[in-house]
């Protein structure tokens, strides 16, 4: 199931990042002059780039990632099995898994963050590294469970710190004299003193015009720039675990564990409101510290099916608070633009308020709130399949571009109702029936394992042209290259031509650590925007209309490219997917990986190309 629900998308959002920082280790006379590197980046603070380096050397990145994607998803759910079975009662921590499988996997605002991401970067590892230290934390394997704390945090240090704010939270739970560590804040604050490495941030704050830039593009640093939806989410969990952690002696190690995650949950939560949002200190907010949110949402998550099962089977109240409980954890969890997870604001209340009312509720009330929460759940999901069928048949129902059999199988109530329907049938079935199930199911994983690999044609040819000369034109080493695309990804200067690109919005992505680096992107995105609006016309106007006159970029607009307007110089070369009938240095047809049909064609220019004719007329005009 894992495989099927969760396949593997290509070398795409930040494993773009991970992949130029081990390019970087590889080849720094290259990239060292890349917007990413120029301020120092982000890489500066883990050892996963050194590591993806040493693989690159032996294995092309295109496979490497798809192979170490795939390790990391195993690792994340092996390493949260370890942690259920040690925190779980026996009976529930197959359907504890199945749930961290089943339900939506972001946290935090708007939608951008999941853990177990299905692309290869060090979070889903530094993620499986921390659950497993906090497996051996709850089993009182300490000194060992600080070691695998730190391996995490070398590779991630905002996903391991996340985890080590809940494992204090849970130690200082079972003994107070561990509240004695908080001592280590002297010599820290000694050393930010002092302005030790990225420790100096600690007492350096952002001014009003580097904030702006930062708002610009990472908004979700800051909470008080979090959505009212986030917000939502960020409830439904807390709500969860509280249920969780008031199962009194019943609950066991589970909600001590909860406990602590709440505690981790206010902690950070409150940290990041005073340190970033009110006082704006750089290290504060670099760190993060509200992504402790991707603990309380695995561990929300995992609890969902002991929670509704307890209960259904409470007598004393009836089976209206577990459909209740279930209508929150459906509709309240992170599902990108398509559930209203508003609707806890008045679910969580009936929730609440049901035991001192439920006796004043007559059977007809009953029924309409049985068939109204009923409704909410099945309206909250033939919207998300309608929306998946609206975005399939924009993309002209091509299965090439969207897994719509997976993305309209794996919303909550669909997949969990199958998996709860198989289950049924297994545990009913006689011997027989019960090994033909396990002989369809290897043949089921045998399937999903051919169709894993979902990456689009065009992903396919970006990530094997890697090391090919597809423009047969040798680009110097010392070139920066801006490449246009619909979608604006780096991975074309990076990937295919291995050189240094010259703009992308993915390069800003660190910027809260390094002042420059936003302030350098803006002066970069000015000198591309002319020919990035043009080119977005273009791209609508082909689009709309697959006959009209082929579309090209003006000349003044790539003059304006390649003239340097302020401080900084424009690129060296530019590809773009039009063909100007002039100055082409190269060009590169993209043919369907299976069929050879030719699915677009980028082309090569040299900026000194086009002002050259520029620096002529100027020089007449002048004499």
């Amino acid at each position: 199931m894992i495989l099927y629900v969760k396949p593997y998308t290509g070398i795409r959002h930040d494993s773009t990042l991970y992949l130029v920082q081990a390019l970087h280790v590889l080849n720094p006379g290259i990239f060292g002059r890349d917007l990413f590197f120029l301020a120092g980046s982000q890489a500066d603070f883990t050892i996963f780039p050194q590591l993806v380096a040493f693989l690159l050397k032996v294995v092309e990145p295109g496979p490497a990632f798809l192979a170490f994607s795939l390790f990391g998803r195993v690792a994340f759910y092996a390493a949260s099995a370890y942690l259920i079975v040690g925190v779980f009662p026996a009976r529930w921590r197959w359907p504890a898994v199945f749930a961290l499988i089943i339900m939506p996997t972001g946290y935090g605002a708007f939608s951008i963050f999941s853990y177990a991401e299905p692309f290869f970067t060090a979070r889903p590892i530094s993620e499986a590294l921390s659950l497993l230290a906090l497996g051996l934390l709850v089993r009182n394997r300490i000194w060992a469970s600080i070691l695998v704390f730190a391996l995490a945090g070398a590779l991630h240090p905002l996903q391991g710190l996340a985890a080590v704010i809940v494992a204090w939270c849970w130690l200082v739970q079972g003994e107070r004299r561990w509240l004695w560590s908080l001592c280590m804040i002297i010599p820290v604050t000694l050393l930010a003193w002092l302005n030790v490495g990225p420790l100096q941030g600690l007492f350096r704050s952002i001014d009003a015009e580097w904030r702006e830039m930062i708002v610009g593009v990472s908004t979700q640093v800051y909470l008080g720039k979090w959505t009212p939806r986030d917000w939502c989410i960020v409830l439904t969990d807390i709500y969860l675990l509280s249920l969780l952690s008031v199962r009194g002696v019943a609950g066991g190690i589970s909600a001590r564990f909860a406990k602590a995650t709440l505690w981790a949950v206010a902690v950070g939560l409150a940290c990041s409101a005073l340190l970033s949002d009110v006082l704006q200190l750089v290290l504060p907010t670099g760190l993060q510290l509200w992504r402790v949110l991707w603990v309380a949402h695995w561990l929300a998550v995992a609890a969902v099916p002991l929670l509704v099962w307890e209960s259904w089977n409470d007598s004393r109240r009836g089976k209206i608070p577990a459909l209740l409980l279930l209508s929150i954890a459906l509709i309240g969890t992170s599902i990108p633009h398509s559930t209203l997870p508003w609707a806890v604001l008045g679910l969580i209340p009936l929730h609440l308020a049901w035991p001192y009312v439920a006796g004043k509720v007559g059977e007809g009330a009953r029924k309409l709130l049985v068939v109204g929460v009923v409704a909410a759940m099945l309206i909250a999901a033939v919207r998300y399949e309608l929306k998946a069928l609206d975005v399939f048949a924009a993309l002209d129902n091509n299965l090439e571009l969207m897994r719509v059999d997976v993305v309209m199988l794996s919303y909550p109530l669909v997949l969990a109702t199958l998996v709860v329907a198989a289950a049924i049938c297994f545990r009913r079935a006689n011997r027989f029936g019960q090994t033909l199930f396990a002989a369809l199911s290897l043949i089921a994983v045998a399937g999903a394992l051919t169709v894993w690999d979902s990456r689009s044609p065009w992903t396919h040819v970006q990530e094997s042209a890697t090391g090919v000369n597809v423009f047969g034109y040798d680009v110097p080493e010392n070139a920066s290259v801006f490449w246009y695309a619909s979608e604006p990804s780096p991975l074309g200067p990076w990937l295919v031509l291995r050189r240094a690109n010259y703009f992308s919005p993915f390069q800003l992505s660190g910027q809260m650590f390094n002042r420059d680096t936003p302030f350098i992107g803006r002066e970069l995105e000015n000198q591309i925007d002319p020919v990035v609006i043009q080119a977005g016309i273009c791209d609508f106007v082909t689009r709309s209309d697959s006959r009209a006159e082929p579309c090209r970029v003006s000349k003044p607009g790539l003059e304006s490219l390649c003239t340097a307007h302020g401080r900084l110089q424009p690129p060296d070369y530019f590809v773009l997917p039009f063909d100007q009938r002039e100055h082409v240095r190269g060009r590169w047809a993209v043919r369907h990986p299976a069929t050879g049909e030719v699915l677009l064609s980028q082309y090569l220019y040299k900026c000194t190309d086009w002002i050259s004719g520029l620096k002529e007329t100027n020089s007449k005009g002048r004499g």
